[in-house]
């Protein structure tokens, strides 16, 4: 149960699933431009 478990597991863990799950080809974020053609081409904002 995570309730038994002590503060160092939890890191642990939290660590361990965070690498295991970690994009390593992790795309760049799109400029504030591209952003808002992207809003504008699914009719938000």
């Amino acid at each position: 149960m995570v309730e038994d478990l002590t503060l160092w597991e939890i890191v642990a863990f939290i660590d361990g699933y965070n690498r295991a799950n970690a994009d390593p080809e992790k795309p760049e974020a799109p400029s504030d431009d591209e952003f808002d053609a992207m809003l504008a081409k699914h009719g938000i904002g």
